[in-house]
C-alpha cells in the first residue's frame, strides 16, 4: 500500500526512494498492544496501538517512553500473540516508536 504524501515531484521521487529502501510494505491497520520490557529488574508494561504493519514489524504510538535498540515484548490486546522485538526507531515525540520483529511473522498482525 501506497500512500502520496504530495503532487510535488522533489517529494514523490523521496517516497518512491524510501519505499524501495523498506523490506516489506506497510498496512495501515490498528492493533491494540501492549509492550513489556525489563528495566532495572523490573517488568515495564504500557499500551500501544499501531499506526502500521508489516511482516517484519510496525509503527505504533506507544504510551512511554523507550530508548532506541531496547528489546521488548509485544502482546496482541485481543488474542494474547506475543514476539520479541526491538525499538529501531524513535520520533523526536516520545510517543511514536518504530518495532522490529526479531523473528518476523506475516500471521503475527492477524490480517487476511
Amino acid at each position: 500500500m501506497s500512500t502520496k504524501i504530495s503532487n510535488s515531484p522533489s517529494a514523490l521521487a523521496s517516497q518512491e526512494r524510501w519505499e524501495k529502501l523498506r523490506s516489506h510494505k506497510r498496512i495501515i491497520s490498528r492493533v491494540k498492544l501492549l509492550v513489556e520490557w525489563e528495566q532495572g529488574g523490573a517488568k515495564e508494561r504500557a499500551n500501544a496501538v499501531t499506526v502500521d504493519v508489516s511482516h517484519s514489524g510496525c509503527m505504533a504510538v506507544v504510551g512511554a517512553d523507550l530508548p532506541l535498540h531496547k528489546r521488548v515484548r509485544l502482546i496482541q490486546q485481543e488474542t494474547g500473540r506475543k514476539a520479541e522485538a526491538e525499538v529501531v526507531w524513535r520520533s523526536h515525540e516520545a510517543w511514536d516508536a518504530g518495532f522490529e520483529l526479531l523473528q518476523p511473522d506475516a500471521t503475527f498482525w492477524g490480517l487476511q
